[in-house]
């Protein structure tokens, strides 16, 4: 009986190439007879599945990145997916190959992407799929036909608040890039350029769509996420705070703040901003997306009694 390289086959969810059997002394012929066995199975001319194996997403896209040769990776909007950026379901196959001069027919990917540059510190393994790193894949989106810039800031955004990249990791990226006329890059700068330094992305789809509608409404933006306290320590994060009047903005899902428990904790916390001279106004998410004439009023009355309150409380 042929032995198979198990030690591969595990870390591949179950996959092996022909170069790699070739690696280990299985030569064509023995793959035929480990196919005809029933050992092994054709998934493309390159890659085989062990027989039986599990089938899994993880396998589904690491069989189109083996196919598509060595060096390859995960790319794109499936790189997003991978690396769990919301708003990017795994519907499609996205590979990028290092541009070889070497024709490899590729049967497994809905997409490849051959191009001159990708480095190794660019690629990450995440789960025994090589992808690309999330900057790289932010990048790579930006620059697709008919990819809306609004669905690129958002995927910024979350990947920002999930961690998963930073102002300093976009920036090297950007600079990496740059250099080689990529699409994209002119969007990229633009998303970086607005978000500044101190940029703190917003929690939620629904802080987003606050800010939104402030924009679009000509209002003057707020910092997001900031600590407030009184003489006695820290009260919490608020949402949205005014940079100058002491001014503070809460904006509440009606699905998760109406059990008695949460209202009872946002009324103590909002009299304890209240008592500490910051005047505290809410908004629900049922306004933002049915109702924004009701955030921008909101907006505009807590700014005005902020603003004829003594000056001391620093905003």
């Amino acid at each position: 009986m042929i032995a198979l390289p198990e030690e591969i086959l595990s870390e591949q969810h179950a996959l092996v190439t022909t170069e790699q059997l070739s690696g280990v002394g299985i030569d064509r012929y023995r793959t035929k007879r480990a196919i005809g066995a029933g050992r092994l199975e054709r998934v493309s001319p390159r890659v085989l599945r062990l027989e039986g194996s599990s089938r899994s997403d993880a396998q589904h896209v690491l069989a189109a990145v083996l196919d598509a040769g060595p060096g390859s990776a995960l790319s794109h909007t499936s790189a997003l997916a991978w690396w769990r950026v919301p708003g990017f379901p795994l519907r499609e196959v996205h590979v990028t190959h290092t541009r070889d001069g070497v024709h490899r027919p590729r049967r497994l990917a809905d997409f490849v992407h051959d191009k001159v540059l990708l480095p190794e510190h660019h690629v990450r393994v995440l789960e025994g799929v090589p992808v690309v790193s999330p900057a790289r894949a932010l990048f790579d989106v930006a620059g697709m036909r008919r990819t809306r810039p609004e669905r690129v800031e958002r995927a910024v955004d979350n990947a920002w608040n999930l961690r998963l990249v930073s102002g300093r990791t976009l920036h090297t990226m950007l600079r990496e890039l740059a250099r080689r006329g990529r699409p994209g890059i002119t969007l990229m700068r633009r998303i970086l350029e607005e978000r500044g330094p101190d940029y703190v992305p917003p929690a939620s789809g629904l802080e987003a769509r606050v800010q939104q509608i402030l924009a679009k409404n000509g209002l003057p933006a707020l910092r997001r996420q900031i600590d407030s306290g009184d003489d006695d320590g820290w009260i919490g994060r608020v949402d949205f705070a005014d940079p100058v009047l002491p001014f503070r903005l809460e904006v509440q899902s009606e699905r998760f703040h109406t059990a008695l428990l949460d209202t009872r904790a946002d009324a103590a916390r909002m009299a304890r901003l209240g008592a500490a001279g910051f005047v505290v106004r809410t908004a629900t998410d049922v306004d933002a997306w049915h109702h924004p004439g009701r955030v921008v009023e909101t907006v505009r009355e807590g700014r005005r009694l902020a603003a004829n309150l003594p000056p001391n409380v620093d905003a």
